[in-house]
Formats: structure tokens, sequence, C-alpha cells
């Protein structure tokens, strides 16, 4: 259910004695949503289309049967190998329903196969592993078919030796590797990740390099379980070199490719910020023109920041709050959302990371997403503020309470969205708290109560969702009922302090 959902998500936000990093929200739900989204950019297998124009056939050459097909590539006549891969590639490259299942099923994989040992006509090879590719980018069985036909260590081997025939590979191992993790184990454990490295570089033609950056990417995907880190790892120099390239293309596959190694233990993330130059050109990368760059570099920057406080730290000092704060204000809710994630996990950090994001003009940033029109963007900033209610000091709630964010954060508990008004609920409940222990309950209390927060709380005593009836009865009995006591606030010319006027804290008004 998604209340035991939240429950799971909330559990490491029980605040005081609690380190920063427990604060920090792993990705969940909101890492499926763009995932979803960025599909159209970066796919998981890609199936080569033949030109429609371009090839030069001399001779016309009659469509052939599937059985026809078999029969070339059984002959002993190369002539008529050439010509039944050539067909087999075109059939399986049609770009509408191409009969995977019925070539797959007259048996033409282990002839393909075969060919890939024809070092004596790199034509041959290059049909072969063509078709092979488009084969591998259908279902799971298409793709086991083409693990189980032998082809792997074959394709390997014609990507160590780069060309056109090692790019064709490259793509190959590459829709291998994107069903699965275990498919992908498989490419790895035949060596390609060394015979890909090569192809890894600015200096590769742009085609070769396009296809090289997707695989690699395809190489590091999937978490059940995680990619071995030893096994991918060696690329991150070379990848270092490829985030400086302009080509959009390889730009956003090299970047999905570092979300993937930084979503998971601190140590993987650990791993990625000590390779030299790649966190500061990655951060670079969040002002990219191009939303398909900025999506995943923007992911990876959000998952460092759930790391531990030091690794927090390198991405403030490689100037990622600037970056954020644009992307808050991007009018992209995809963006948006995910960078008010990014900033919640800074706000759930250690004073400084907090003061730091304060420094950076951020609360003003996400004052303005609670306002916007997209629920899932306004969860995140909601989630942000309550980060800052557990662990912000007396000084930074007062930046908070002056940000003007109490409104429209109390207007969400108006919201559909069950975890939100969770997530308010806990941060009202936080603010109290801390009223409370400076004699501030009365003023903020009074304040709820004029901007109708107080009623809708109110309400909530009534809801269906037990955990939100229990939460918003507590903050009613707690802090509103007749029978509360509430520390007396100092009066100083109608203005109220959290504390007892030391030099820390700052004037508040309610």
């Amino acid at each position: 259910m998604a209340d035991k959902t939240h429950k799971s998500r909330l559990a490491s936000y029980k605040n005081v004695g609690h380190e920063a990093t427990d604060l920090r929200r792993k990705r969940a739900e909101l890492s499926v949503t763009l995932r979803k989204q960025a599909r159209d950019e970066q796919l998981q297998k890609r199936r080569a289309m033949s030109p429609e124009t371009g090839e030069e056939v001399q001779v016309p050459e009659k469509l052939m049967t599937p059985a026809e097909i078999m029969q070339g590539l059984k002959s002993s006549d190369l002539v008529l190998n050439m010509t039944a891969a050539r067909a087999a590639r075109r059939m399986l490259s049609r770009e509408q329903n191409p009969p995977i299942s019925i070539m797959v099923e007259a048996g033409v994989l282990k002839p393909l196969v075969a060919a890939l040992d024809r070092d004596d006509c790199q034509d041959l090879q290059f049909e072969a592993a063509w078709a092979i590719t488009n084969i591998a980018s259908g279902t799971h069985e298409h793709t086991m078919a083409v693990i189980d036909a032998g082809a792997v260590p074959k394709l390997v081997t014609l990507l160590g030796r780069g060309g056109t025939v090692g790019e064709q590979s490259a793509w190959a191992l590459g829709n291998v590797a994107g069903d699965g993790a275990m498919q992908r184990d498989v490419v790895l454990a035949h060596g390609a990740l060394p015979a890909l490295l090569p192809m890894l570089a600015p200096s590769t033609p742009p085609s070769q390099l396009r296809t090289a950056a997707w695989t690699y990417s395809n190489l590091c995907r999937n978490k059940n379980p995680l990619v071995p880190l030893d096994l991918v790892a060696p690329a991150l120099p070379f990848v270092t070199d490829l985030l400086t390239v302009s080509d959009p293309d390889v730009l956003t596959d090299i970047c999905w490719a570092i979300s993937y190694l930084t979503d998971g233990p601190n140590e993987r993330i650990e791993e990625v910020q000590l390779t030299k130059n790649l966190l500061a050109r990655l951060v670079a990368l969040l002002q990219h023109k191009s939303p398909a760059v900025r999506t995943p570099a923007l992911r990876a920057t959000g998952n460092m920041l759930t790391g531990s406080d030091v690794q927090t730290d390198r991405c403030l000092e490689a100037g990622c709050l600037e970056h954020l704060s644009m992307l808050l204000r991007c009018n992209k809710p995809a963006l948006v959302k995910e960078a008010a994630w990014a900033v919640s996990n800074v706000l759930a950090g250690t004073t400084d990371q907090i003061q730091c994001a304060i420094d950076r003009g951020l609360l003003g940033h996400l004052v303005h997403v609670l306002s916007s029109d997209d629920i899932r963007c306004q969860r995140e900033s909601a989630w942000g503020i309550t980060n800052l209610t557990m662990g912000g000091t007396p000084a930074q709630l007062d930046a908070l309470v002056a940000s003007g964010f109490l409104e429209p954060y109390c207007a969400l508990l108006e919201s559909t969205d069950l975890r939100t008004v969770v997530v308010v609920l806990d941060g009202l409940n936080n603010l109290l708290q801390t009223a409370a222990k400076f004699g501030q309950v009365d003023p903020l209390c009074a304040t709820l109560e004029e901007i109708n927060a107080l009623d809708h709380i109110e309400m909530l005593q009534n809801h269906e969702n037990e955990t939100i009836y229990e939460k918003a009865h507590s903050i009613i009995l707690t802090y509103f009922s007749e029978q509360d006591v509430g520390a007396v606030p100092e009066e100083n010319e109608d203005q109220f302090q959290f504390g007892t006027g030391t030099s820390e804290n700052q004037n508040i008004h309610f």
C-alpha cells in the first residue's frame, strides 16, 4: 500500500539523533518516473535500420524466404553466403514488425554466428553482426537465443578489432547487455569492456563513439544486482574525457552511465567522485542547452547528494547549487522535480550544508516550486522544507520563515497526494516542537489559524488514512487544545524570537 511505502521512506527522517546521511533519500518511485520519461533519448535496445537508399546493389536481389536464407547461409559459396546474410539483415531491419521470431525459429542464428568467424570476408562479418544486432533488439527470449548461440565471445573479439565491424559488434553487445543484469554480466565476463575502451575516446569517429558510449551505458545499467564496479570502473578516466565532447548524444549516454554507477552504495559514489576531473565536468553539464544531457547529469549529481557528508561537500564545492537554482526555475517539470529532490538532500545534511543552500538563495526557489501546478514538484520541495525543519538551527529556521514558505506549504494539506500531506504534517509538527522550545508556540499557532492551516489540520482528523489522522490529531491535541499550556513568548515590539535573544538567533515574524 502507498501508506506502507511512505512509512519506509519516512523512517529515515525521524530526527534528532540521526546522522545527516540517514536523512537523505535514495531514489525509489522518482527514479522510475524520470527513467520512463527519458526513454526516447536513451533506449535500452536499438534496432539498426536498413537505409532505403544509398546501398549500392549492382543487380536487383529478389526477396528470399527464411528457408532460402538458411540454405544460402549454409552454402560453401561465399557469394551465396553474402546474399543470404544481406537478405537476413534486410528482413530483420524492417521498420514495422520485423519477423525476428520466424527467423530465429528457422535456425538462422547458428550460421550467422558462424559467419562472425569469417575473417576472410569482413563484409560477411558485418552483415552477420548487423542481423544479430537486430535479433538481440527483440524480446528477452530473442536475446537469450543470441547468447545461447555463442555470439557474445565472437562479437567481443570483433569489437576489439575496431572499424565498422567492431562498431556493429558493439551495438549487438549493447543490445544483449540492455536486456537485463544477467545478460549484462555475460557480456562483461567475456571481456567486453577492455575491447570497448579504445573506442571510448574523443578522437573516435562520431558514429562509432556514439555507439560505444551507448554500449557502455548499458554495461552500467540495471540494479538487480548492480553491476560489479570493478568490471566497469576502469572506463571512468575515459568517461571523464568524453564529458568534454560537443556531441550531445555521447554526453547523454555517458551521463546516464554515471547516473547508474552512482545509484547505489556510497562506495560506488566514492569511486566516481575520486576520478580526476569527473565531478567538476559532470556538474558543469547541469547548464547544458539540451534537456537530454541535463536530465542524466542532474540524476547523477542528485545520486551523489544522497551520499556521505564528505561526498555532498564535494558536490557543493563543485558548484552544483548554482545550477540547481536555475533548474528549479526552468519550467520543465521533470527537471524541476529532480532538482528539488537534489536540494532536499542537501537540506538533510549538516548545518553547514544547509547554510550553504540558504546563502545561495535556494529557499526562495523551493517556495516558488511549492506554488507550482505539478504535485510531484511540490512534494519534492515540501520534503526539502521538512528536512530543514528537522535539522536546521534556530537562525536557519528564521531564514525559512522569512522566505514566506508557510502559506504555500500549508496549502498542500488540501492535496489529494497522501504522501505530500504526511510530509507537510511532519514539517509542521517539527516546527511546532522547535517553537515550543523557544516560546513561540502561540504566535505560530495564531499564524497557522490566520492562513486557514488550522482548519485544514482539523479536517484531516477525519481523514480515512490512519497515518494522516493520527498526525493531525496529535498536532491539534498538543498545540491547539484548551488544556495546552505552551511556553509564553517573549514580547519585543510585537516581534518574537526563537531562544532567549542570543546573538545566534534572529527575530521571527509568525
